[in-house]
């Protein structure tokens, strides 16, 4: 666990199977840099749900704490926002792209509608995001949204779920030093890296 008082200098987030076919399938190992996006997923407006989100105008202190394997609890600004609406009259449907400085850490969160399918409001620039999330480090994004921004790290360890049928290690995590370049299929990894300091 970090202090809340300096600087984040590890992040955990996990490297999905579908982003590893997007990177190529490199060999990836410990010292590696690599440059990616932090992306929280889409966060429901329900403390109840896995994954949620509350917005207010009051400022809220910066924090990404971790709570599980590559898991998030984070509030922040609202620094980038992209909103957009689907449907007309009651069929309307509000979503939202958001960029939260998050101590000093960007992620992007999508955010889903209340039950009548608007946004909570202020769901928009300036405004304090806090909530839960599962990080996804994003180096080839394909989620076709201006909103983003890309920090520096260091890969540092990989720790793999084993969920290939008939493997030893079948529901076990296995640590290591590098991924090799192959497809990951069922299997969960991940990974844990240093972030470089801003300037």
């Amino acid at each position: 666990m970090f202090d809340h008082k300096q600087p984040l200098r590890e992040i955990e987030f996990e490297l999905t199977a579908h982003q590893f076919a997007l990177m190529g399938y490199p060999a990836l190992r410990e010292g590696q840099p690599l440059e990616l996006q932090l992306d929280g997923g889409m966060l429901l407006p329900d403390p109840a749900a896995l994954t949620w989100f509350h917005v207010q105008p009051e400022p809220l202190t910066p924090l990404l704490v971790r709570a599980a394997p590559a898991q998030y609890a984070l509030a922040g600004q609202i620094r980038q926002a992209e909103l957009s609406k689907e449907g007309e009259g009651l069929a309307a449907q509000e979503s939202a792209v958001l960029l939260i400085d998050c101590d000093g850490l960007p992620v992007r969160v999508a955010c889903a509608p209340k039950a009548d399918g608007m946004l909570p409001w202020g769901a928009w620039e300036t405004r304090w995001l806090a909530g839960y999330a599962l990080l996804t480090g994003l180096a080839e994004d394909d989620l076709g949204s201006a909103v983003g921004e890309t920090v520096g790290v260091t890969l540092w360890r990989f720790n793999r779920l084993v969920l290939t049928p008939g493997d030893p290690n079948f529901g076990a995590w296995v640590e290591s030093e590098e991924l090799v370049p192959a497809p990951l299929r069922g299997d969960r990894i991940i990974v844990t890296a240093r972030v470089h300091r801003r300037p």
